[in-house]
């Protein structure tokens, strides 16, 4: 599908969803055109940024027209002049068509890897092992998609440019605070070390979470757990900033899910082993130290096959 009719259907999703009767059907099929590609997402935020830049321009305006169910007759003719600008960009005005492209920047780390990112206005993104992020800074906000793996949140806040943070079908919007987001497979994973933030589903389907400093919260596609834990326990978690892997009590086999996050050998503990409890403080990046600690301290054999360390009873 080419840029131009990509650009006329999300012009058509936003007309029918802003001017027309909208239901939990239509969201659902919105919902799925979005899923089905990201030049589909991106345009279609695009259209929507610019459509409300519009709306706060002219709601200085006073309105001469009669109204339509609480909105301005004359809003459809505002939006399809708005896209039809947008389209004439697709279909090669230079300038124009820089435009429409996506106005984010991606970052990603490789296995092992981490990075801090300084935004323009303070902000702090570190992101960890294995992960991605977008990020998009307008005059009217400041977006951040986590794509994959954990990142770390260190916001300045500001009231007028709203810092969200989607993933998945979840949103995270910063109300003054310090926090990390890890993606998993099948949850996702929202820890406060300060301040406060607002966890929402993006259909609005349910009301929307405020968390506080010390809440960690599980959320899965059928539920969302939420549980306290003090901050400098929090903080433990957050050792891989510093490289280092920091476990309390934690068997063997949750070990041995943390260390191949970061190394590309791999640790697979067979048997009994596996509800081996320890404790102790690791370098991230040094899978042998681990291997031999388990072998001098715990009194169990390993074994090393290429890629892989066998730790076993």
């Amino acid at each position: 599908m080419n840029t131009q009719t990509i650009n006329a259907e999300a012009a058509q999703w936003i007309e029918r969803r802003d001017c027309d009767d909208w239901n939990d059907a239509d969201q659902t099929e919105l919902n799925a055109w979005l899923e089905q590609s990201p030049a589909h997402r991106a345009t279609f935020w695009r259209l929507e940024a610019a459509w409300k830049d519009t709306n706060r321009l002219t709601a200085f305006k006073p309105s001469l027209r009669p109204q339509r169910e609480g909105k301005p007759i004359a809003s459809r003719t505002v939006f399809k002049s708005i896209a039809a600008v947008m389209l004439v960009a697709a279909c090669g005005v230079g300038a124009a068509a820089y435009m429409l492209q996506p106005d984010w920047k991606t970052y990603s780390t490789t296995v092992g890897g981490r990075e801090i990112l300084t935004l323009g206005d303070g902000t702090k993104i570190e992101l960890n092992t294995d992960s991605a992020v977008r990020v998009a800074q307008g005059a009217h906000s400041r977006r951040v998609w986590l794509d994959k793996g954990e990142a770390y949140f260190d916001v300045t806040h500001d009231a007028q440019r709203p810092f969200t943070v989607t993933v998945g079908e979840h949103q995270i919007t910063d109300l003054g605070t310090k926090f990390v987001i890890r993606r998993e497979t099948q949850a996702l994973k929202v820890s406060v070390l300060d301040g406060r933030v607002q966890l929402e589903e993006k259909n609005g389907d349910t009301a929307p979470t405020v968390l506080t400093k010390g809440d960690i919260v599980v959320a899965t596609a059928t539920k969302l757990t939420r549980s306290r834990a003090p901050a400098k326990e929090i903080e433990t978690g957050l050792g891989w900033r510093n490289g280092v892997l920091v476990f309390d009590d934690r068997t063997l086999a949750d070990v041995a899910d943390e260390f191949n996050r970061y190394n590309t050998r791999k640790l697979i503990i067979t048997g009994n082993a596996a509800q081996t409890r320890i404790a102790g403080t690791f370098r991230a990046d040094n899978i042998d130290a681990f291997a031999n600690t388990a072998h001098r301290v715990l009194g169990l054999r390993v074994e090393r096959r290429g890629q892989e360390i066998l730790i076993s009873h």
